[in-house]
């Protein structure tokens, strides 16, 4: 339904904790999701007569201003997915029911469209799946990273797996490739990091001491030629945060492109590294509305399984 007019609407028990871009995008149906971050960079959308940032988690009582967003004012156009690229999304699935549907996403297709994507994951699957009333994403993960990815079915679903993401008996668990050998067995890291400026080239996180907490726990999995295979348990979700730490202990993560190593990546692509070796392996979800606890396993890619074969062989 199109909005014609400003609206100003109280956050209820229902939508408290919500993340506000998630909140505008579930008011949107059909606007495109950079119409809606537009909204939100240029102060068009305000809680409590301020400006918020798309992180900014919504509480009971805020008063959000919704301004009459067209649905045909973006040039965008709507997804359409081929045959070929619905199966491929399909086939991707590891978990479903009436509450979550979890993939295991591949590298090079993003969670969401927006940065020159024109669609992402969830625009993909709410293409391929019209019926759904209700799908979102409830976390994000890189788009070069493959893995575990969450997707909720309902309101009261997403706000469950997002508070069970910020709890201490969640489990997030990645495998990563890095260059040298990380002899240390287990390694916590806590670096707080923060965003560079927007003139600063190249990356966009770094260790700064006004930064934001960040903590990883590194496990060593296995020992190659120059290299190490890796586990990350991330007990915080900062932007790039096991690639920036991996890359501060001076062990980046192979083909990473914006932390890593230029000759070190070099080297792995002539090797069959086409992509960033960082995939989300495993989840754990303790859901206490729905009073239901979650594992989720995502194997690992075949390409990146190919090149730990190789690392075998010349050890």
């Amino acid at each position: 339904m199109t909005v014609k007019q400003t609206k100003h609407v109280e956050v209820d028990e229902r939508r408290a904790g919500q993340r506000i871009d998630n909140f505008l995008l579930s008011h949107f149906h059909k606007v495109p999701k950079s119409r809606i971050y537009r909204a939100l960079r240029s102060g068009e959308v305000r809680v409590n007569k301020k400006r918020v940032k798309p992180i900014y988690r919504i509480q009971l009582g805020d008063i959000v201003r919704i301004p009459p967003i067209q649905h045909g004012e973006s040039t965008s156009k709507s997804v359409t997915l081929t045959d070929d690229q619905k199966e491929n999304l399909e086939q991707q699935i590891i978990f479903e029911n009436e509450h979550l549907l979890v993939i295991n996403k591949p590298a090079g297709i993003a969670a969401h469209s927006g940065s020159g994507d024109r669609w992402g994951v969830i625009e993909g699957f709410r293409a391929s799946r019209e019926h759904q009333p209700f799908l979102e994403l409830a976390h994000r993960i890189d788009k070069e990273t493959s893995g575990c990815l969450v997707m909720a079915k309902s309101r009261r679903a997403l706000l469950d797996i997002q508070q069970s993401l910020h709890a201490e008996n969640s489990i997030k668990q990645y495998e990563l490739l890095v260059k040298g050998h990380w002899n240390t067995h287990k390694m916590i890291v806590e670096h707080s990091l923060e965003k560079r400026s927007s003139s600063e080239a190249g990356a966009k996180m770094k260790a700064s001491e006004l930064g934001i907490a960040s903590r990883t726990i590194f496990t060593m999995k296995e020992l190659f030629n120059g290299h190490t295979l890796m586990t990350a348990i991330i007990e915080t979700g900062r932007t790039h945060q096991i690639r920036v730490h991996a890359q501060l202990e001076n062990h980046p993560i192979a083909g990473d492109k914006r932390y890593g190593d230029f000759e070190y990546n070099r080297n792995m692509q002539k090797i069959g590294l086409k992509r960033m070796f960082l995939h989300a392996s495993y989840l754990k979800l303790h859901l206490s509305d729905l009073s239901q606890t979650y594992e989720f396993n995502a194997v690992l890619p075949n390409e990146l399984k190919q090149v730990c074969r190789y690392l075998r062989r010349q050890a």
